[in-house]
């Protein structure tokens, strides 16, 4: 091994042994030696122009690509800009490693310019925070931060690097760590196998973890042994396509009907990497026993009568053998949305007839009525902060699934609140040539938010947009093509043969609003 190597020399060697290929970020002073050595390396580096917004690339590289993504900072507010960001794949368990510089050591903590305790800031939202102190321990950091962004139920990791430690000499150790993956306890197996051979009416709910596991064949072939239904929480969709004979769709707040009462009447249901949170069961009343398979003990619900703890392949894997194939039983399909009459929805319909696609989506009514037109095919087809709702997380997603899928149509949609809050990463598409559509619903407001508003007191207040921009000329400006869309026609023609970038203004009436199960804040 060469031992004459700095530290951001065996930090970015690390990376490339890794397996990281770009890097989502913004330079600054205390990452400029980092900066330095991975201009050097084979991994490419997208300048993003927020630090929240590198985040988000990274997550959408991750989730589309099932690799870790990778965004880069430096300290004070471009590392604090990374935490705000971060949070979203803490909630949603994607796999990121967060890079920031950090200043000297000989300046912690006097309280001097950029000097905050980064370890503080992160600790909460990662699964894995440290900052590297000794030189000749950089490869083993990163070797661990890598190891836990995927080691049971995945997540991000946070390294800092503080500015003296970037320069000083450490050493490249070569080697790549192996996350464990884990197997389901054989006891454990033969209760379940006999919990599934007896039941009458299984029904299986997939959620992430399973498409995490990249579980979607192991899934469809339990539910084809067994002739169970499937319904899936809204994270979970795409791991059977929404066309399967045994496809029932999403469950919860937002889910349809039939999948509902699927989920009433049943009298086992199969969890397969599926928390049963409360947007899932909603108020579904639950009577029957419940296996429930998840990677990590926290993910575990306390209605579960059984908990597997296993990685959702594995132990598909291990039970196939184990239980007697059964015929399908007749289910009843989803029917299409009840509010067919909606414009916007409309205008979701046609976004989302080019089944091709991978969508990312913000947060808002669009995102309702995108949900509702869609019939998923595949995994990883979706991409959207489910745990958190992050505002602004669409556009920037979009950048990070198409570098991960250059060759696939990618489809950014978002209202035009979200929009504001990152539409300077219009100039990153332009900038990196990616085909990007970006669909922006406009009716001048924070839809969703007024619409609750107006049924809890009767008045929108703080949520109209009275001198928005023209999103046309704002698209103009960065060398964008865009144009506003009168009928649904016209965004189908606009995405149909997709290669450039282009921006898709929806106007829709500021009346245009969503069917709304009670909001949780009018219940306290």
């Amino acid at each position: 091994m060469d031992d004459s190597l700095k530290t951001v020399d065996v930090v970015v060697r690390a990376l490339e042994r890794l397996g990281f290929f770009v890097a989502f970020g913004i330079p600054g002073m205390w990452s400029i030696p980092l900066y330095n050595a991975l201009s050097e390396s084979k991994i490419k580096h997208v300048l993003m122009r927020h630090e929240q917004n590198a985040v988000y690339a990274a997550d959408g590289y991750a989730r589309a690509s099932g690799k870790v993504g990778l965004c880069i900072s430096t300290a004070g507010p471009g590392a604090v800009n990374l935490a705000a960001g971060i949070a979203v794949p803490f909630k949603d368990h994607s796999p990121v490693l967060a890079i920031t510089g950090q200043v000297p050591t000989y300046e912690r903590g006097k309280d001097w310019i950029e000097d905050l305790d980064l370890e503080a800031i992160f600790s909460p939202i990662t699964k894995f925070a440290t900052q590297v102190s000794d030189p000749s321990e950089a490869y083993d950091v990163m070797c661990r931060a890598y190891y836990y962004c995927l080691e049971g139920c995945p997540g991000p990791s946070y390294v800092g690097l503080p500015g003296d430690i970037q320069k000083k000499i450490s050493k490249d150790k070569g080697y790549v760590p192996t996350p464990p993956r884990t197997e389901p306890d054989p006891l454990v197996l033969e209760i379940v196998a006999g919990m599934i051979n007896e039941a009458n009416s299984p029904l299986i709910i997939s959620g992430w973890g399973a498409i995490l596991s990249n579980a979607s064949d192991l899934v469809i072939r339990l539910a084809e042994r067994i002739g169970a239904p499937v319904v899936t929480s809204m994270m979970g969709r795409g791991v059977l396509p929404e066309d399967h004979p045994l496809s029932l769709g999403p469950v919860g707040r937002r889910g349809y009907p039939v999948a509902n009462d699927a989920l009433s009447s049943c009298d086992l249901l199969i969890s397969l990497g599926c928390r049963l949170t409360n947007l899932t069961l909603y108020d579904i009343k639950l009577s029957c026993k419940i296996i429930q398979v998840d990677v990590e003990d926290k993910n575990f619900s306390a209605l579960s009568s059984i908990k597997v703890k296993s990685d959702v392949s594995l132990f598909i894997e291990a039970i196939l053998p184990k239980i007697k194939p059964r015929p399908y039983r007749q289910v009843i399909k989803p029917k299409g949305s009840q509010l067919s009459h909606s414009i916007a929805l409309n205008f979701a319909k046609a976004i989302t007839k080019f089944s091709d696609a991978t969508f990312t989506l913000d947060i808002g009514q669009h995102t309702i009525w995108i949900m509702q037109a869609i019939n998923v095919r595949r995994p990883r087809q979706i991409i959207f902060s489910g745990n958190l709702s992050a505002m602004g997380y669409s556009l920037p997603a979009s950048i990070g699934v198409k570098i991960a899928n250059p060759q696939g149509k990618v489809i950014a949609v978002m209202g035009d609140g979200g929009f504001q809050m990152s539409s300077s990463e219009l100039s990153t598409i332009k900038e990196n040539c990616l085909g990007i559509a970006v669909c922006v619903f406009n009716n001048r407001s924070l839809g969703l938010i007024r619409q609750i508003q107006e049924v809890a007191y009767n008045k929108p207040y703080g949520v109209e947009y009275t001198a928005p921009p023209d999103y046309l000329k704002l698209a103009d400006a960065y060398g964008i093509e865009g144009i506003r869309a009168s009928n649904p026609d016209d965004v189908k023609k606009a995405i149909e043969n997709l290669r450039e970038p282009i921006l898709i203004e929806i106007p829709i009436p500021a009346n245009e609003s969503v069917e709304l199960t009670k909001p949780r804040i009018l219940k306290d």
